[in-house]
């Protein structure tokens, strides 16, 4: 694993920042979901596809798999930079150790921003879903879609 740029030290979040940081699951991702999103990623059909969101501007975090390899990207107007990613992981076996001991509370201090559309739970079973779109909207329905079951 190579690592480009490192977390946000916890020691620099602002109050109201740890507030939200403690709210996040600290829950490991496991290696059921990282095998499950590490098969999906291969299985794209080109290295512009991936997990990530698509609109304007900055875009978050993304998750992209390009000659075998995956990388945490930055994301901007819907495109992952694989040129400067922030991790870089060299094998399936690799990708799948890193992403099941992550979790929300880790992933929101990956980027330049704290906690700032990161990769989440959320987004990963957004991405194993099989009408998966990286378009905004549909995640926006998605997750209020999840939200109304949960509150039924």
């Amino acid at each position: 694993m190579k690592i480009n740029r490192s977390k946000i030290p916890l020691e620099t979040l602002t109050k109201d920042e740890i507030k939200s940081y403690n709210n996040l699951s600290s829950k490991k991702y496991g290696e059921k979901l990282a095998t499950k999103v590490a098969e999906k990623l291969l299985g794209l059909n080109s290295e512009i596809d991936g997990i990530y969101h698509s609109h304007r501007d900055y875009c978050g975090l993304g998750i992209f798999s390009f000659n075998g390899k995956f990388f945490l990207v930055t994301v901007i107007d819907g495109s992952g930079y694989i040129d400067a990613p922030i991790l870089e992981l060299d094998s399936k076996a690799e990708f799948i150790k890193w992403l099941s001991n992550e979790n929300d509370q880790s992933m929101s201090l990956y980027g330049m921003d704290f906690n700032n559309q990161t990769i989440t739970k959320l987004r990963l079973d957004w991405f194993l879903e099989e009408n998966y779109s990286p378009d905004w909207n549909n995640y926006a329905r998605y997750t209020r879609k999840i939200r109304s079951s949960l509150t039924k």
